[in-house]
Parts: structure tokens; C-alpha cells; sequence
């Protein structure tokens, strides 16, 4: 009877099978350089086919040695008592930098070139995900099941578009070409690799069910929203404007019937009982009774938030704690659950937004200073509404000082990067007098193209100390605070709280993240109306 095989054994044999995949790509990326050179090499007196085919060795090498080494890396968080590696920790595969750096090493600056590759890259892993999102899913039940994860819970495939992609990337790096050409490379390298790993993830299905692996549970499985490029998750139910049709859907409990006004719901707790009752509803025989609807509702809604996966362990705890508080206000103020602004519902948004951004050396700090204005909102007078208003306020202060400190230490940067600054001001005549009288002599092509055209937002706005985006940089999505800007609105300090990494950015480079979908402003997202569409679908 054959063994069964494990995890290790999928990857030493697919290891195998890469050096023919990445062959197939570079074959077809050869084939059409031959054919019509890209247009970046126009004018350079080199031949890409001609350096690709000489240096594709050196770049199968590098990209199998890079899927290897994640590949082992992947296996080893799988394992017993293995643990993934910190985010911001060194990767096997650091991407080298353009010819556009800070003289000072410790800080990159990242212009639109270096964007640009970041958009091949998602380009590219998209492309794959696109063409083989249905055999991706198959995959997936089968790795799983070689880990024993039979509710496929995680994403146990070592080999996944974004990391074919990555590995691709670093070895396109070891060709003597330029930048330009290397991004060239991918966005032709796209489609062919699209459909090469289709057919090498089916390949590798059938292989695992000839060997007996029986793949875990598709039904487990959840795909998110739309994955055409550049088009935004759209929600399949909307959300109402606020929560009392949600509300009034709520299924009425056998215990609150008209018939048995005295019955107190099951689903209300100790804490909840023992709290006084004043937004109630009238029965048949004129008592008043706490709403059922009402109790359901809120029980669902932080339900739903427990069930957040977007939300850390220790963040899902302390809103967990003010659900009994909730229930109090609730009961004394209904319209908690008509409406998204309740200064409750803010509270807990800024909290979680808050520790959503915060370092990891802040995170005990502000975990301390969130149980605290919890307890104390837990001992005030429900009617109250000034209360959650004044902890709204401490955190916000907290979140501002914080902020200060992060820019005090960042200033021999800033103090960097507004000398490269005054440096480009004085190289240019950008701030010479103009001559109206020859005014009408300007070519069309050099005059200043308006904000709309040049990425929207970001690059009319700016980033003032304190906004937060959210953008593919690197590599990598991040979030990213604005720690300061030039007052020309043309270079940004941005720092990753995750890591404490800074990014020295132009800001038309963040704007033309934005204009592909690859960048947008960060906001406190509302928990509760994330919560209620939730509760929605499950109805």
C-alpha cells in the first residue's frame, strides 16, 4: 500500500517541475521580444531577446532558489510548533532598489519608476489568479489536506500566484537590463504565465489524487468579492442606512410572545438582567418587557464582530467587554441600534482603528489605556452619552501623541529629506518670476498638468502628518502613516507601524498606485455596519 504522501513530499516534487515552467514563461517572453521589441529598449543599442536568452540560467536559478526557500518556510510555520515568520522580518528575497536612492542608505527614496514595477507585479499575480481562480480553489482542498487542515482554514498552497510571481521578479532582477525593461518583462511574462500555471495546478491535482490524498471540504472555501483589476469588492446585500429595518427582522423568541409577558429572553445575561429597564415594549396586558428584537439584534452584531478575522484576538476581547455595557445603553437608549454614529459604536471604531495602527512596542500601552476607559464607561450612567464621548477623546489624544513621538524620532530624515528638496528647488527655475509678457510662448507640454489628471486625490491633497493609507508598496500591501510632507505636496516621509520600516515616497508615485487601484486613503471603518451586513446575509 503506497505512503501517503506529506506536504514536504508536494514540494520536493513540484520543485522539480518549476525549471520546466519557468522555462515555458521565458520561451514565450523570448519569442515575442524577437518578434516586437518592447518599447523601452527603443533607442538603447542593446537586444533584450538576446540578453534574455544569455542570462536565463541566472534567472532560474534565482527563482527556484527563492521558491524553495519560502516554500521551506511555509512548511516549517505549518508544523507543530512552528511559528510564521514576523511580518517586516528579512525575506530570502529582498528586491533590489532602482538608481533613484537617498545618498543616505538607511533611507530609499521610492519615485514612479519604482511603482511602476509594483504594478506589473499585481498585474501579473492577478492575471494568474483570474485564469486559474478554479483549479487555485481545487489545489487548495488538497494541500490542506496534506496538513490535516480539513476545513481549509489558511492558505496551505506553497506555491500560490503571488509567490510564482515574487520568485519571478527576483529572478528577472539578475538580467544586465534596465529597470524599465525588467517591468517590460512581467507585464509580457503575464499571460503565459497565466495559463502555463493553470495546467501546472490541475497537473498537480491529479497527481495528488492518484496518490490517495482525499482533498478537505470545498464548502469551507469563501472567495472575496470581485477580482477583475482595478474594480472594488462589491457587497452582495446592501446595507440599510441604518439598523432598525435590520432590527425589526429579527426572529421574536418563543419566550416573548404576548401570551408569557413575564418571561425574561434567554438571551439576555447576568449582567444584562441585573441592569435597570427602560426602553421596553408594551404587551397584551400592559407590562413592560425588554424588546427581544432589540436583544437579539445586539447579541448578533457582536457576534459577528467575535467572528471578525480582520480584528486581532486582543482586540475582539475588549469589544467583547463592552457588550454588556452595550446591552445597558440598549435597553436605556434604543437608539443605539437605529443608528451607525451611536458615540458607542464611534468608541469602539477609534479603538480598533487605533490598534489596528499601532506599533507593536505602543500595543501594550494602549491595550492598558482601552481596558481602562472600557471599565470606566462599564460604571457610568447609561443615559449618559458624554462619557464615550470623553474616551473618544483620550484615545484621540493618545493617537496624537503618539504621533508626535513617532515624528520626533523620524527628523534626521525629515531633516534629509527637506534638504534633497531645497536642493531640486534650486536646480530648477520652477521658483523664478514669470515674464507675462512671454507668457504666450509656452509650449502647451510644459505647462503643469491640473491635480485631476495627475492621480486625484493623493496628488492634490497631499499626506499631512497623520493620514494613513493603504497601498501595494514593495511588494507588499501595507499600511502607512504620513509622518510629514514638503509643502509642494511632491515627497512624503510614510512610516509602516507593523514593522516601524520608513518609506521615503513622491507622492505622484502614491498617486498612480492610486489611479490603478493599488493605493487609497485608510478611514476608521465602522464595526457595526460591517457587523450588520453580516447579520444580514445570515438572515
Amino acid at each position: 500500500m503506497p505512503t501517503r504522501p506529506t506536504l514536504q513530499d508536494f514540494i520536493d516534487e513540484e520543485l522539480l517541475r518549476v525549471p520546466m515552467t519557468l522555462d515555458l514563461v521565458i520561451d514565450a517572453v523570448h519569442q515575442r521580444w524577437r518578434e516586437r521589441l518592447p518599447g523601452q529598449s527603443r533607442g538603447s543599442g542593446i537586444d533584450p531577446a538576446r540578453v534574455l536568452q544569455q542570462h536565463r540560467n541566472e534567472l532560474t536559478a534565482r527563482a527556484l532558489a527563492v521558491l524553495r526557500l519560502s516554500a521551506q518556510e511555509d512548511l516549517r510555520a505549518l508544523q507543530p510548533g512552528g511559528s510564521v515568520p514576523p511580518r517586516g522580518a528579512a525575506k530570502p528575497a529582498a528586491p533590489r532598489r532602482s538608481a533613484s536612492l537617498v545618498a543616505e542608505p538607511s533611507l530609499s527614496l521610492i519615485d514612479e519608476a519604482d511603482v511602476a514595477v509594483d504594478i506589473e507585479i499585481a498585474r501579473c499575480t492577478q492575471a494568474v489568479k483570474l485564469q486559474a481562480e478554479v483549479v487555485l480553489r481545487e489545489l487548495q482542498t488538497y494541500t490542506s489536506a496534506l496538513v490535516n487542515d480539513a476545513n481549509v482554514s489558511r492558505d496551505t498552497n506553497p506555491f500560490r500566484p503571488e509567490r510564482m510571481v515574487r520568485a519571478l521578479w527576483d529572478g528577472v532582477q539578475q538580467l544586465p537590463m534596465a529597470r524599465p525593461l525588467m517591468a517590460a518583462f512581467l507585464q509580457d511574462a503575464a499571460q503565459p504565465l497565466a495559463t502555463i500555471l493553470q495546467r501546472a495546478y490541475a497537473a498537480a491535482c491529479r497527481r495528488l489524487e492518484e496518490q490517495g490524498v482525499e482533498p478537505a471540504s470545498y464548502r469551507t472555501i469563501v472567495t472575496s468579492g470581485s477580482t477583475v483589476w482595478g474594480h472594488q469588492t462589491t457587497a452582495r446585500y446592501q446595507v440599510p442606512d441604518d439598523l432598525h429595518v435590520l432590527r425589526s427582522s429579527m426572529p421574536m423568541p418563543l419566550g416573548s410572545l404576548p401570551a408569557a409577558p413575564q418571561r425574561a429572553p434567554a438571551a439576555v445575561s447576568a449582567a444584562a438582567t441585573a441592569a435597570p429597564i427602560a426602553a421596553t415594549t408594551t404587551t397584551a396586558s400592559g407590562s413592560a418587557a425588554p424588546d427581544p428584537q432589540l436583544i437579539e439584534l445586539l447579541a448578533r452584531l457582536f457576534e459577528a464582530i467575535q467572528g471578525d478575522l480582520r480584528l486581532a484576538p486582543d482586540t475582539v476581547a475588549l469589544m467583547q467587554r463592552l457588550q454588556p455595557t452595550a446591552l445597558r445603553v440598549a435597553l436605556r437608549d434604543p437608539s443605539l441600534l437605529d443608528r451607525y454614529d451611536h458615540a458607542l459604536w464611534r468608541f469602539m471604531d477609534q479603538l480598533a482603528h487605533d490598534l489596528a495602527l499601532c506599533t507593536p512596542s505602543q500595543r501594550l500601552r494602549l491595550l492598558g489605556l482601552g481596558r481602562n476607559l472600557v471599565d470606566h464607561l462599564a460604571q457610568a450612567d447609561p443615559r449618559d452619552s458624554h462619557g464615550f464621548a470623553w474616551a473618544l477623546e483620550r484615545l484621540l489624544a493618545a493617537q496624537r501623541h503618539a504621533l508626535n513621538q513617532a515624528i520626533a524620532a523620524a527628523q534626521p530624515e525629515i531633516d534629509k529629506l527637506e534638504r534633497i528638496v531645497a536642493d531640486q528647488a534650486s536646480a530648477t527655475t520652477g521658483a523664478m518670476p514669470l515674464d507675462i509678457a512671454t507668457l504666450d510662448t509656452v509650449p502647451a507640454a510644459l505647462m503643469a498638468e491640473p491635480p485631476s489628471a495627475t492621480g486625484g486625490t493623493l496628488a492634490s491633497t497631499g499626506l499631512p502628518p497623520g493620514a494613513t493609507v493603504r497601498a501595494y508598496l514593495q511588494g507588499e500591501r501595507r499600511t502607512l502613516v504620513s509622518l510629514w510632507q514638503d509643502g509642494q505636496h511632491e515627497l512624503a516621509l510614510l512610516r509602516e507601524p507593523a514593522t516601524e520600516l520608513l518609506f521615503a515616497v513622491r507622492q505622484r508615485a502614491l498617486a498612480r498606485l492610486q489611479s490603478e487601484g493599488l493605493a487609497h486613503t485608510f478611514k476608521v471603518r465602522s464595526l457595526v455596519r460591517r457587523s450588520a451586513e453580516k447579520v444580514m446575509r445570515a438572515l
